[in-house]
């Protein structure tokens, strides 16, 4: 976009196109799309998007983000939700979708709301053994150390906002490292470096209901 450096000509030639310009960024910018997200990046970088929901209950929700080349599904994420306890009801047409089985990001995109994905760890977590079905859907072998993103999830509509989820995602060592996450979201906003193991973030209970 080029910028308006000087206007020439009568005072109301250019209070007119000084109106025109304004006019001209303001629809750029409301045009704008919003950050992007996962599912739009997996679709981006392998050409191809998909979203399988592993396990889901009323407190969390276990899913697979995967790319599908035709030859078989891999997993680029490994995503664990873990909803912020009631959810308002401003959201249950959004959190029904998402319990449905649809992208979580896509759903609140697409009825409107604004997201913001605060950070609360980005770092390399070593998955074992008893983390098997992450290695199985991501072919690859174990151990393995992953680069992960944890961050609370916020949506928010005109004067409204609310803390949906807090997510962990665990990503495949093709699409996304450290440095890309730290590249992509920046600073961390809540510091919890104190938490270094995967079963810091993700309830080791999950593993058993996955097996």
């Amino acid at each position: 976009m080029h910028m308006l450096t000087s206007v020439t000509g009568t005072p109301r030639r250019q209070a007119g196109l000084l109106i025109l310009a304004c006019t001209a960024f303001c629809l750029a910018a409301c045009a704008a799309p919003g950050p992007q997200l996962n599912s739009e990046r997996i679709e981006q970088a392998f050409g191809s998007y998909g979203v399988e929901v592993l396990l889901s209950r009323d407190d969390d929700r276990v899913s697979s983000l995967f790319s599908d080349d035709g030859y078989g599904k891999v997993t680029r994420t490994f995503a664990v939700v873990r909803f912020s306890g009631r959810i308002s009801s401003a959201l249950a047409g959004e959190h029904s979708a998402v319990r449905s089985g649809q992208s979580l990001g896509a759903v609140f995109k697409s009825a409107g709301w604004d997201i913001e994905k605060h950070t609360v760890f980005i770092g390399e977590l070593t998955l074992s053994g008893k983390h098997s079905i992450v290695s199985d859907l991501m072919q690859i072998g174990l151990p393995a150390d992953l680069a992960t993103h944890v961050y609370l999830f916020v949506v928010s509509k005109d004067d409204d906002s609310y803390t949906y989820a807090t997510i962990v995602e665990i990503h495949h060592p093709d699409y996304l490292s450290v440095d890309d996450l730290q590249s992509i979201f920046g600073e961390i906003l809540l510091d919890d470096s104190n938490r270094t193991g995967i079963d810091d973030f993700v309830d080791p209970a999950i593993w058993k209901s996955l097996e």
